[in-house]
């Protein structure tokens, strides 16, 4: 099932310096409040693929180009958006209560994960990142998708899955 989840590296085209221009207006929408306070914790409420400046103009593009290379074809685009999930040690509560997926639209919607921030101490590359549910929470076939720099991760909207355990 690993197969569901595609990976785009666009290391060559998004710089240090946009992942720190993007962690910064992240920091700022946190710093202000506008997160959700439900489970997960610091998800921002803004839609930061709103956001207008060159940096976020690269993620932008880069998702939807990720997106069209998954498919194998244009499609049309509707309700683009995205936001952040921000964690710690300090920010982790009972994991199965972030069981979700995206599919709240008819028609095929994809999604995808990209990580601004890798720490460097993590402890288990085998199960930080996203824990992916193809057949469900309670279903098998289970597996963790693992951070990669300046890469998305997409897959099908209707794909449950949760953070990893924060290391």
């Amino acid at each position: 099932m690993q197969h569901l989840v595609k990976s785009y590296d666009y290391s060559s085209f998004i710089t240090v310096s946009d992942l720190q221009l993007a962690i910064g207006d992240i920091n700022q929408i946190i710093d202000n409040g506008n997160y959700f306070t439900n489970s997960p914790k610091f998800q921002t409420k803004e839609n930061i693929f709103a956001l207008q400046s060159p940096h976020w103009l690269k993620f932008r593009m880069t998702f939807l180009t990720s997106v069209f290379m998954y498919l194998g074809q244009e499609r049309k685009v509707s309700n683009m958006m995205a936001w952040c999930f921000k964690t710690n040690k300090s920010t982790e509560e009972d994991r199965e209560t972030y069981w979700h997926h995206h599919n709240k639209h008819s028609g095929q919607s994809m999604s995808g994960i990209m990580y601004l921030h890798i720490p460097d101490d993590i402890t288990d590359l085998s199960t930080c990142g996203t824990e992916m549910a193809p057949t469900g929470p309670e279903g098998l076939g289970k597996f963790f998708v693992g951070p990669n720099d300046r890469t998305w991760n997409i897959y099908p909207s209707q794909t449950w899955h949760r953070p990893g355990p924060v290391q």
